[in-house]
């Protein structure tokens, strides 16, 4: 197995050469969407180039333009100590990167990755970058956007946690980084008593680690540096509980498209956990393959070296303002070859991006690897990520029931989504059976539907809309073969013959899995 050291050289050179092969606009950027890509493959670019790795480029027109592309980003700060942005960048660049609007997004992130990557590379960066570089830390610095005080705990407030032990750091501001030693104090307390309101929160997690492995590295007080890695460590096992051969099982406060329905942001565990190989496309590198953090091996090991059947019970704050409120509960079975996990209860969420279950399925490069269903936000643009309100689950080990009762006109009208990963599959009017890798999976529908089968994915789609009804029971080939299904068309003939019984009034669902184990759930409304 590849070290960590090894694992980040090969992402370094991975995205150094993709910067290399990428042409720059009329504008000497990279990108014109998300000004954090340009700055990430030009951090990558000249890390690789300065370490003398080969790349497509010859090492002095590498740095060159790298050093082009991190000036241009750089300048596009708002430098206004009068502007309500001061020190802040645009987030969209847009045709015009220089008129882009100002947004308060990017500095978050920017602040700890850019001085972190300043501190590394003061020494051998041409003097027009260092001096760029010096002038953003002062502007960031002087905009105090960090200063707001803890409140609800989020992403947010770590990467501001993480800005003021940088820059006090740097900078030599004593008092500042004695308020970030206290704020790592205190959410270190916060998690540790409550736990995250931001469960399996993805993109921003990476956010959380980032900045505070930034941190870690660059803060030269001991003691300061002690919490911050305890509060490193206590995260990193957070991650590893529902570590999955690269995928996060189990259920999720936020996502976006490269979460689901496959876990596409595959860099950081990569570097950390290493048990697939590196992807040919990498979403959302950031700094993974530069920041010097290692996770302890007991971690580590926890994830790759569990035994199974793993069940995980664990609860979360309903609300960050109240911690000590309402609780969230959240169940996850895993065996060798699938997981199966989920939230019991929803609440609503920003964006309605919250993922409530699936199944999952290790990582595999350019396909799906979550099978879940969904009756979508009454205006979603993206069916499968956007949820409405209509959803009541219940699990036990490896079966789940969801039930959907729409709770509004508009919410009637949708019709229940579902997808699957690629596999053999074999389907009859009300369910779907199959091998995905080395587990069978049955699921049960309460009404018809349509399959279409895709290259990376097979979709499902209720036939009719209004209220209906899921049953997914997942089992390893190997157990299934200990239960006498040694084939899928045993499998097969075995759940039709104990299909789920479904009933519209009250809805409900009741079912016999194959080791014959019991689950119903009638819908509370």
């Amino acid at each position: 197995m590849t070290t960590k050291q090894q694992r980040q050289q090969q992402l370094r050179k991975l995205i150094a050469d993709r910067a290399c092969a990428t042409p720059l606009l009329p504008s000497g950027l990279w990108f014109h969407g998300d000004i954090r890509d340009n700055f990430y493959y030009a951090s990558y670019l000249y890390t690789a180039a300065s370490e003398g790795q080969a790349l497509a480029l010859e090492q002095s027109s590498a740095l060159d333009l790298a050093t082009s592309v991190l000036t241009k980003v750089l300048r596009l700060q708002d430098r206004d100590p009068d502007s309500a942005t001061y020190g802040h960048w645009p987030l969209n660049l847009g045709d015009n990167p220089a008129q882009a609007p100002i947004n308060k997004l990017p500095v978050e992130i920017m602040c700890c990755l850019l001085t972190f990557f300043h501190e590394k590379h003061k020494m051998d960066l041409t003097p027009e970058l260092r001096s760029e570089l010096s002038l953003s830390t002062q502007h960031m610095y002087r905009s105090r956007y960090y200063a707001a005080p803890l409140r609800t705990y989020n992403h947010h407030e770590a990467k501001h946690t993480a800005a003021a032990l940088l820059l006090g750091t740097v900078l030599e501001d004593s008092e500042l980084l004695r308020e970030g030693a206290a704020r790592v104090r205190s959410t270190l307390t916060q998690l540790k008593t409550y736990g995250m309101s931001e469960y399996g929160i993805l993109p921003w997690f990476w956010h959380w680690t980032q900045a505070y492995a930034a941190a870690w590295e660059i803060v030269r007080d001991d003691v300061v540096k002690a919490d911050i890695q305890s509060l490193l460590e206590w995260l990193w096992q957070e991650r590893a509980d529902y570590y999955f051969h690269g995928a996060w099982a189990g259920p999720h406060s936020r996502s976006l498209p490269p979460d689901a329905p496959a876990d596409r942001c595959a860099a950081f565990d990569y570097v950390q956990f290493g048990d697939f190989p590196l992807p040919e496309t990498v979403h959302r590198p950031e700094y993974a393959g530069l920041l010097g953090y290692e996770i302890p091996d007991y971690i580590r090991q926890s994830a790759l070296k569990r035994s199974y059947p793993y069940q995980l019970r664990r609860d979360y704050p309903a609300s960050a303002l109240e911690p000590s409120g309402e609780r969230r509960h959240s169940i996850l079975y895993m065996d060798e070859t699938f997981a199966l996990g989920g939230m019991l209860e929803r609440a609503v969420e920003f964006d309605n991006e919250q993922h409530r279950w699936d199944v999952t399925f290790p990582v595999t490069d350019g396909t799906v690897n979550q099978a879940y269903f969904v009756l979508p936000a009454a205006k979603a643009g993206d069916k499968l990520r956007h949820s409405g309100e209509a959803e009541e689950i219940a699990l036990d080990r490896n079966v789940l029931i969801a039930l959907y009762q729409p709770t509004s006109p508009e919410e009637a009208r949708q019709s229940l989504v579902g997808v699957l990963p690629p596999g053999e599959w074999i389907a009859d009017a009300r369910a779907v059976y199959g091998i995905v890798g080395q587990a069978m999976l049955a699921i049960h529908l309460m009404k018809p539907f349509r399959l279409t089968s895709r290259p990376d994915r097979c979709e499902i789609e209720s036939i009719e809309s209004g209220s209906n009804g899921v049953v997914v029971e997942a089992i390893s080939i190997r157990e299934a073969g200990a239960n006498g299904l040694t084939t899928l068309s045993a499998f097969v003939e075995n759940r039709q013959a104990n299909a789920p019984v479904f009933s519209e009034q009250p809805l409900s669902a009741s079912y016999v899995s194959v080791t014959g184990a019991t689950l119903t759930l009638k819908h509370s409304r």
